[in-house]
């Protein structure tokens, strides 16, 4: 038997432009997954028999990872899904962990590896940025070069990425959900068909590269004016390619007008999720209720992966 508890996250400065090897800067979040696994008669997840289409992340970890007993697995959520805030990075690490804990090779680098090989079977592609944030927790920076504060090295065919610890001070994220799922697949080649055929497209990929890297030193610095600044470039970037949407949009500009430092969206975008930086966080979530959104005032979650047995 063993249980994991998991945080979600959100990406500061970096969406879309980590998929062609540019930096992105990541915070784990105070919204968290749970999931237990013990022995079971057949293998099930919350009561029901184990499900590629419903359960299709569990599955493929206890597929790749366990050839044993049957397990039961039940899991909690306070991760809407399809919202950007990385539910499926969060049960896809919680249950990787677990698995791990009761084979007796649990690590935090040996989860985000495990995790990030999973996620990018399902999804066919993507970054190990969202599981490697889900199970260090605090803040990353994901790049293609070692730089200070490496924490671990992931792979896969000829792409290398390299994690890094950021100090995170504390800090509230209002978190503006549109009630819209985001599609990331579609989303994702939307993106890559503009910049395939667009020099502009690619310049703006490197720019949001840049404004990460930046970014990372403002959030060391508790700099959160400069933060924010480099946040709204960003989302005005990613408007550019194409990512962000009307409803999107709606909750941004009602968060900036409400005196917020940053906004953007976070995740893959076209729906799901926008997040912005404040000393008024109440303020701030009362604009967005009233543009429409449903908002959360969470925090950054200095704590990863957490596991019992």
């Amino acid at each position: 038997m063993a249980v994991a508890s998991v945080p979600g996250k959100v990406i500061l400065i970096g969406e879309h432009g980590v998929v062609y090897g540019q930096p992105c800067l990541s915070v784990a979040i105070d919204l968290r997954v749970g999931v237990d696994i013990e022995r079971g008669k057949e293998f099930s997840v919350n009561g029901r028999a184990m499900d590629g289409r419903r359960h299709t992340y569990i599955k493929y970890a206890i597929d790749k990872l366990w050839d044993d007993y049957p397990l039961h697995v039940t899991t909690f959520s306070k991760i809407p899904s399809a919202s950007g805030l990385g539910s499926s990075a969060a049960i896809t690490t919680a249950t990787v962990a677990c698995l791990l804990e009761m084979k007796k090779s649990f690590s935090l680098e040996e989860v985000a590896k495990k995790s990030f090989e999973i996620e990018y079977e399902v999804q066919k592609g993507g970054s190990p940025n969202d599981t490697s944030v889900c199970t260090y927790g605090s803040a990353i920076l994901l790049s293609g070069e070692k730089m200070d504060g490496f924490i671990w090295e992931i792979s896969k065919g000829e792409r290398r990425w390299f994690v890094h610890h950021i100090d995170a001070p504390e800090m509230k994220i209002v978190v503006g959900m549109t009630g819209i799922k985001s599609k990331t697949p579609m989303l994702v080649k939307k993106v890559k068909k503009f910049v395939k055929y667009s020099g502009f497209a690619r310049e703006l990929t490197e720019r949001i590269g840049t404004l990460a890297l930046e970014g990372a030193d403002d959030l060391k610095n508790k700099d959160f004016v400069s933060l924010g600044e480099k946040m709204n470039e960003g989302q005005n970037i990613l408007h550019t390619l194409g990512a962000s949407s009307p409803e999107l949009e709606k909750l941004i500009n009602a968060s900036l007008r409400a005196g917020a430092y940053g906004a953007k969206l976070t995740g893959a975008g076209g729906g799901g999720s926008m997040i912005a930086i404040t000393d008024e966080p109440e303020k701030v979530a009362i604009a967005i209720e009233k543009a429409g959104g449903k908002a959360i005032v969470t925090s950054i979650s200095n704590e990863g992966v957490k596991v019992w047995n």
